[in-house]
């Protein structure tokens, strides 16, 4: 038997010896209403629009959240100095490229062979992380963290301090 045009079924009819699936029955027989439309409709929008501002945090590098942490300074050295008053204490903290501006860093650094992590430390003097002084015509500001260094198999994790002049 050969197929001609003429002899194909319509693609709105169908065919005679055809039944719907249940699924389709379901479907067919089910009234939708406008407000069941407009809450799927809503509730899509807003699935859509919390996903979004998820993606967007996401892409944000952690800093980015949070660039300005509460930092907080004494006006007074708190009794954190030493007799010279252009020195913060204790003498042995690491002050070698801890500062972003007049703050301890909070980042971390890799070369060829070492990596360096600076983390701030939002309390350590006594519930602040800095405290500044005059005298002798020198202003300081001293912000505390710890900086931990890594060079192949040498590890350091040690108090640090970013010593400013203000």
């Amino acid at each position: 038997m050969t197929s001609t045009v003429a002899t194909l079924p319509d693609f709105h009819t169908a065919p005679p010896d055809a039944t719907p699936s249940v699924v389709t029955a379901t479907i067919r027989g089910s009234r939708v209403s406008r407000r069941t439309v407009l809450q799927l409709v809503g509730g899509g929008a807003l699935g859509l629009g919390l996903a979004a501002l998820d993606l967007v945090t996401r892409a944000l590098p952690s800093r980015a959240t949070n660039p300005n942490p509460v930092l907080s300074v004494w006006n007074d050295c708190r009794g954190y100095y030493s007799s010279s008053p252009t020195t913060c204490v204790p003498a042995t903290a690491w002050y070698s490229s801890t500062c972003n501006g007049s703050w301890h860093r909070n980042d971390s650094y890799s070369g060829s062979s070492v990596t360096y992590n600076y983390t701030f430390d939002n309390t350590s003097c006594s519930s602040r992380n800095a405290w500044r002084w005059t005298g002798s015509g020198v202003n300081r500001k001293c912000s505390d963290g710890r900086t931990v260094y890594r060079d192949g198999s040498t590890s350091r994790n040690t108090f640090s301090i970013c010593r400013t002049a203000i």
